[in-house]
């Protein structure tokens, strides 16, 4: 890719980013490769895209993901997470950081999800989150909250939807700037025991809704591999996993049609069986 292309690509991502700061990013190379869909998947990655997922967690768990877009360095997400069950519900701790040295955002999280229940759960996210531009505007800390639900009906069907930032906080002061309040909705549904379908929307209130679609299919005993869309911009992904004892491996890439690929992976080690 010619310099000159990058430092566009750098730019329109790092002003994206100021503009919607805090924006939702799902973890997980799961995720990723199935359309961003993650609102109703339970995981360890549940820690960031829902945290009403943990309350499923049978044993604790410790995870470290990244995205890569558009294959610059200058551009990626870094994220790193532990989750313990305990009598009373699940405990988790993250922190993930994007950007570079002229923009980026770091988050720390503190998350507690329990059942209510054998169909369902809810979980509550704090978040310290921090924003720094080089120059003149210099770093601003918060601190905001997000909320998650999940309900399954039965093993085969599970619906989750995630609020965040239901109140208004704050950013920059001139031009009044706020952390976007967004809602997540979507379902996943297992028609077989080697097939899993999923769909959601997510809408932040001054953007259009995106919609995504992903499916996971487990064709070997430690095997799956994963395709999913998304719009606005419309996008395609791609990606496989490897489950194996008490490590579980995924990788994937989204592909924008202009921009290019975007790869992305994750690692998922559980403490005891």
């Amino acid at each position: 890719m010619k310099p000159g292309i990058q430092i566009c690509i750098i730019l329109v991502s790092i002003t994206c980013s100021a503009w919607a700061a805090g924006e939702r990013n799902p973890a997980g190379g799961r995720a990723a490769g199935m359309g961003g869909t993650s609102v109703a998947l339970i995981d360890f990655w549940s820690l960031n895209n829902n945290e009403a997922g943990l309350a499923w967690l049978k044993t604790g768990a410790a995870g470290f993901s990244f995205e890569n877009r558009f294959l610059l360095a200058d551009i990626t997400t870094e994220f790193v997470g532990i989750a313990i069950p305990i009598k009373v519900g699940t405990f988790g701790l993250s922190v993930n950081r994007y950007g570079n040295n002229l923009y980026n955002e770091l988050k720390g999280g503190l998350v507690f999800s329990r059942k209510f229940g054998a169909h369902f759960g809810a979980g509550l996210q704090f978040n310290y989150q921090r924003f720094h531009l080089a120059g003149e505007y210099g770093s601003r800390q918060i601190i905001s909250f997000q909320i998650g639900l999940l309900y399954q009906p039965d093993k085969r069907i599970s619906v989750g939807v995630q609020i965040a930032n239901p109140v208004p906080v704050k950013i920059t002061e001139n031009p009044a700037e706020y952390l976007p309040a967004s809602i997540n909705l979507g379902i996943a549904w297992q028609l077989s025991e080697e097939f899993l379908g999923t769909i959601e929307v997510g809408k932040e209130l001054q953007n259009l809704p995106v919609f995504r679609a992903g499916a996971e299919y487990h064709f070997a005993k430690p095997l799956f591999v994963r395709i999913g869309i998304s719009t606005n911009p419309i996008s395609f992904s791609f990606g496989f996993g490897v489950e194996t004892g008490k490590l579980k491996i995924d990788f994937s890439s989204g592909y924008h049609q202009l921009l290019g690929f975007s790869p992305s992976g994750s690692v998922v080690y559980t403490f005891t069986r």
